[in-house]
């Protein structure tokens, strides 16, 4: 039950943080709640009345209310503004780097919590200036101090965020954030002292099957291990997260004496499948994006090779931290009674991914084939044999691949590199 719950908080709350709706909203109560309490205390005579504000603020109606339609009314404008920058920065961003970037700028708590301090002051200073009367003239007048520093505080939101937003919207920020958000990833699916011996598919089982189309975004593994505890069972997942699953395609087989319709269908039950990929259990989705951030450096349209070599060396990094872990198929026992059986995505499968694209499309730019095979060998160094000759096939590739066209001078330099990379590339 324990193990469910978390499953299903988990999807909760990803959801929730990956929209500009739930934590502008939280805030927004929030405030709103401040405001008609600080009203309350105030008329029922619990807080005292501040009888003097100085020069902090007038304490008489018309004072009051013109400082917080000001507030209110620039609070409004200010929101209207900077997110509609926002937006066409964010639009030139996917279309000069991948639209998959995008997730991640929905998801930056800082503009969901801008956006939230912004609306929530507006409906603070619209339920503060609702309670103030001028026959006969009362001012909350905490709740109009309290309504002063907030606009004071949303000048410094809107400072930050401006801040924010021009580094985040740079590659090497963006590039940086997918590589932590992977690494994460990495720690998860792949713990270190992981390894473990393959397990065939069986042929004869009760085949758990998706009742709706999407990507695979989640898997609860511990709601599956609990119900093959349970019911006596063995569990093989048939995909990986990322994968896109068609309605009525298979999910898992269920080996198992007796294989019950509602074991079936709580089996399926542990499955999220959604209409986009994401980074929960999704390493590969990881390696995609900078991948595409790099193809689309490379392209003639864009023509930005730097950016392609800073992406190449991010996917470096995290082939070499996957490769030291021994990447291997997720098993769940009780003992020795396996319970479940998950495929995770192989090293050469992810190395596949990181470097056949780039290899082919990048071949005409010598600082990008470079750059590949010094990534390739800072992969290499983490790798066991099997996995270190298939990193060298991949340079063996690049070679292969680039053109004739190539000055001698500029062929030697990459025969240098590859020569530099040939020690960790060789089988022990």
């Amino acid at each position: 039950m324990a193990g469910r719950f978390n499953f299903r908080w988990r999807q909760l709350v990803h959801d929730l943080g990956t929209g500009l709706l739930f934590r502008p909203a939280v805030f927004t109560a929030g405030l709103a709640v401040i405001a008609l309490v600080l009203i309350q205390l105030e008329r029922t005579g619990t807080l005292a009345r501040w009888e003097s504000g100085g020069w902090f603020f007038r304490n008489d109606p018309g004072s009051a209310q013109a400082v917080l339609g000001a507030i209110a009314g620039s609070m409004m404008a200010v929101v209207s503004i900077v997110y509609s920058v926002l937006v066409v920065a964010l639009s030139l961003a996917s279309v000069q780097f991948s639209p998959r970037i995008l997730g991640g700028f929905v998801r930056d708590r800082v503009s969901q919590r801008t956006l939230g301090v912004f609306i929530g002051t507006f409906t603070y200073c619209l339920l503060v200036m609702r309670s103030i009367s001028s026959e006969p003239p009362w001012v909350a007048t905490w709740a109009v101090a309290f309504g002063f520093l907030l606009g004071l505080t949303c000048l410094g939101f809107l400072i930050y965020f401006i801040h924010h937003i021009a580094t985040g919207i740079q590659v090497n920020h963006i590039v940086d954030r997918i590589a932590a958000e992977t690494e994460t990833v990495i720690d998860e699916v792949y713990p270190l002292g992981g390894s473990s011996t393959a397990i065939p598919l069986p042929e004869a089982a009760a085949s758990v099957v998706a009742d709706r189309a999407g990507y695979l975004q989640l898997v609860d593994h511990e709601g599956l291990a609990a119900l093959a505890q349970k019911d006596r069972l063995v569990i093989h997942l048939t995909v990986e997260p990322g994968d896109f699953v068609v309605r009525g395609a298979e999910l898992a087989r269920i080996v198992g004496t007796e294989v019950t319709p509602a074991a079936a269908r709580a089996c399926a039950e542990t499955f999220d499948l959604g209409p986009i990929r994401t980074m929960q259990q999704d390493v590969a989705f990881g390696l995609r994006q900078l991948v595409d951030i790099a193809l689309k450096a490379i392209s003639p349209a864009v023509n930005d090779p730097s950016t392609a070599t800073i992406c190449i060396d991010r996917l470096g990094s995290l082939l070499s931290e996957i490769a030291r872990r021994h990447p291997s198929d997720l098993v769940i026992r009780d003992g020795e009674t396996t319970l479940v059986v998950a495929p995770q995505p192989a090293f050469n499968e992810l190395a596949d991914l990181a470097f056949n694209q780039l290899r082919q499309y990048g071949r005409g730019d010598l600082a990008v084939s470079i750059r590949l095979v010094r990534a390739i060998e800072m992969a290499a160094r983490s790798c066991p044999d099997a996995d270190r000759a298939h990193l060298a096939r991949h340079a063996e590739l690049v070679r292969d691949g680039l053109p004739s066209t190539f000055l001698p001078d500029d062929r030697a330099r990459f025969d240098e590199a590859l020569r530099s990379a040939q020690p960790s590339l060789s089988r022990t």
